[in-house]
């Protein structure tokens, strides 16, 4: 039987992003995916680690390509939009979580992800400077680009917790719909 590797991180994402970390333990992996526990460390001999590390480098590399990366390669009134719409279809419309943020919520103990977890907050670092930046393109002083670069990403990640306290997705969207307008050229 062959194992679609694609589809094994989406069930070991799930779990990690339903249990954190610390509470995804290898027995809750093992049964997620119907492998054994065995098997789950012939595919990844790093275990836990190993499996959070590729999650983590899968989240950044969609995550830049879905969203960041048209800052780079569109003019800025047209990279707005497909940011937020990359960033909506990255968490499925509010329904999914962004096991960046997951990781870095739980503030994990785990000394064995201290690098991830610098990696995420440099990765965060990096994306809030090319929100500034194309803040900046649009006339903002560099003070009120950063500052409202937070503002941007505080209101997506906001809004995606919103939207799971009260299992309503629309509220995802509607934040959406609301920052589309606020960035849409005057």
């Amino acid at each position: 039987m062959s194992i679609d590797k694609s589809q094994l991180l989406a069930q070991i994402g799930q779990v990690f992003s339903y249990r954190g970390y610390d509470g995804a333990t290898l027995v809750h992996l093992a049964d997620a995916t119907g492998l054994s526990k065995a098997t789950l460390y012939h595919h990844f001999p790093g275990g836990k680690q190993e499996m959070a590390a590729i999650l983590v480098r899968d989240a950044i590399s969609r995550l830049q390509q879905l969203a960041f990366q048209h800052f780079h390669t569109l003019p800025t009134e047209q990279a707005w939009p497909a940011f937020l719409q990359g960033f909506r279809e990255y968490v499925q419309g509010g329904r999914s979580n962004c096991i960046l943020a997951v990781f870095v919520h739980q503030n994990t103990a785990h000394e064995d992800i201290a690098d991830l977890m610098q990696q995420i907050h440099r990765q965060f670092a990096d994306w809030h400077g090319v929100l500034a930046d194309a803040l900046a393109a649009r006339g903002a002083k560099p003070k009120r680009a950063r500052r409202e670069a937070h503002e941007v990403m505080s209101r997506l990640y906001g809004a995606l917790m919103i939207a799971k306290l009260h299992n309503d997705a629309a509220l995802f969207d509607k934040t959406i719909t609301r920052l589309l307008k606020q960035t849409s050229p005057t």
